[in-house]
């Protein structure tokens, strides 16, 4: 399993509805959350690695950044 980290701004039910929205239409995600209640609020996505087209980090932000979240990285 994959398991890609990011910070997010992710901090209300407006914003966690707009992030499912676009990650109901990612491929290759196999569950995923937001910890609200985390200063960072950390999303948190597994996606399977033997997948044919692999879900990437670059993706992620690309997709919730259209969307006006704030997607980074955590290390």
């Amino acid at each position: 399993m994959n398991v890609l980290v990011f910070r997010t701004n992710i901090n209300s039910g407006q914003r966690l509805h707009k992030a499912a929205c676009r990650l109901c239409k990612l491929r290759g995600i196999c569950r995923w959350s937001v910890d609200m209640e985390d200063r960072d609020c950390v999303l948190r996505i597994e996606a399977p690695e033997d997948s044919p087209s692999p879900l990437t980090e670059q993706v992620v932000i690309r997709l919730l950044t259209k969307a006006g979240i704030v997607c980074e990285v955590l290390p």
